[in-house]
């Protein structure tokens, strides 16, 4: 399938293909190191060396530019899944090497400055409904991609005739993408490790092979990078300046939830919260302290939506299935209009700098933790077999809520959020002794 803005590549020279593809390259590269507010056709010109004249010829307007990046990123990731090292990605083997080559991938870009999907996602997605629309193609592109390898799976009867291969394929998108963008948080390989593996795992939970459905063990990840954040230097403050601070962080937080970190100034936020220059100065050292203001507000309100009463200690499948329905409760309010309120702030920080990150990766230490703690209380009293990892576990809800909020908003739709969930809490379910996971192996 030809994308809309790529049909004009044919009428291209050789000369001019490489010229537009060097401008779509360097733009990728500032938009991710930058961020799009930074963006500019001057330090674009600069940057792909080419002329204010050439660019007026390639692209009528940023926003078609915005397109052609994603367009060429999406093409990247097709050709990553076509490559002739994963044959044609329809066995359990071939999905093995997807994991060792994915994880290879990784580890040669590094964890900033490259224009993978997920971080063009993060920064584009609010920037205007046809660039969203563009990203919500590209995912639909990659899920039809799985969704075919796996329907020869199950033509091939290697799968259950139980099994869906839109879903799955769904699964392993959203996986991936929660993986990359906690990877990117915490500069490390080991969440998309996690996150690989769960993908691949709850593809084997469907295998005709009973011998194939045995989950594979995770990768143990090396050591993590403390990541402890002190407020110390926060000023004490009267009851009267803190309710001032408070408001002008609940100003700043909505208007990025709503327009994206770049597309909130100061001024947007002075305004909105009704106070002047002076004291936005007085409170926050400068933007980005205001932003890590920001991130510690809604590391707060992640933690206390995982410890309403109703989700009781995440110690059972009944607390994590109500866990899944209280998320699609706001699906509409929160997922639809602005992604994950945390998860939108990771992707649009991923080039942050290191207290930016270690910040974030504290708010997903707390989330983990969270999580660790009632799994591990399920497998002390004998809900989950003894080789059940609390940990693994833990990281695969969290990268499968984070992938899957993603790609629910960039394609407005629901289930790419309920799939991943559901998907997740099943996989906890399938290391269930034999009589209690019968349930999320006939799913």
């Amino acid at each position: 399938m030809v994308h809309p803005d790529r049909s004009d590549d044919r009428r291209l020279t050789a000369k001019g293909r490489a010229t537009r593809d060097r401008i779509v390259q360097a733009a990728a590269e500032l938009i991710v190191r930058d961020g799009l507010s930074v963006l500019n056709m001057d330090a674009l010109r600069r940057a792909a060396s080419v002329s204010g004249s050439q660019l007026a010829h390639y692209f009528t307007d940023k926003q078609e530019l915005l397109r052609a990046v994603v367009a060429r990123q999406i093409q990247v990731v097709l050709d990553f899944h076509r490559q002739p090292q994963l044959r044609a990605l329809d066995t359990f083997d071939d999905f093995e090497r997807w994991i060792d080559l994915n994880l290879r991938y990784l580890r040669r870009i590094g964890y900033s400055g490259t224009p993978t999907y997920h971080a063009l996602t993060g920064q584009l997605a609010k920037s205007d409904n046809a660039t969203r629309e563009t990203l919500a193609a590209g995912y639909r592109q990659w899920t039809e991609l799985l969704e075919q390898a796996i329907g020869r799976m199950k033509e091939h009867r290697v799968l259950l005739k139980t099994a869906d291969p839109q879903r799955l394929a769904l699964v392993i998108v959203t996986a991936h993408q929660g993986g990359a963008t906690l990877s990117s948080t915490y500069q490390q390989d080991w969440p998309h490790a996690d996150a690989v593996r769960f993908a691949v795992n709850y593809l084997r939970m469907f295998a005709a092979d009973p011998a194939e459905r045995v989950p594979r063990p995770p990768r143990r990840p090396r050591g993590r990078r403390s990541t402890a954040v002190s407020d110390d230097s926060t000023p004490r403050l009267t009851s009267k300046g803190r309710a001032t601070r408070d408001r002008i962080v609940d100003a700043a937080t909505q208007l990025m939830f709503q327009h994206g970190v770049g597309g909130t100034s100061v001024d947007d936020v002075r305004r909105t919260a009704t106070v002047s220059g002076s004291q936005i100065s007085h409170y926050f050292d400068d933007r980005r302290d205001l932003i890590r203001h920001v991130i510690a507000a809604r590391r707060n309100d992640v933690q206390h939506f995982h410890t309403q009463p109703r989700l009781g200690a995440l110690d059972s499948l009944e607390a994590l299935r109500a866990w899944v329905d209280v998320n699609m409760a706001d699906v509409d309010s929160v997922y639809r209009r602005g992604g994950c309120i945390y998860g939108s702030l990771a992707g649009e920080l991923t080039e942050g700098d290191a207290g930016i990150h270690a910040d974030l990766a504290a708010g997903y230490d707390d989330w983990l933790n969270l999580l660790r703690a009632g799994l591990t209380a399920m497998r002390r009293r004998g809900d989950l077999r003894p080789e059940a990892d609390p940990r693994h576990l833990a990281v695969s809800l969290v990268v499968a809520h984070q992938g899957g909020a993603l790609v629910t908003y960039a394609t407005d739709d629901p289930e790419p959020l309920r799939t991943a969930l559901d998907a997740a809490v099943e996989y906890v379910g399938s290391f269930a002794p034999a009589a209690k996971g019968r349930r999320a192996r006939g799913r």
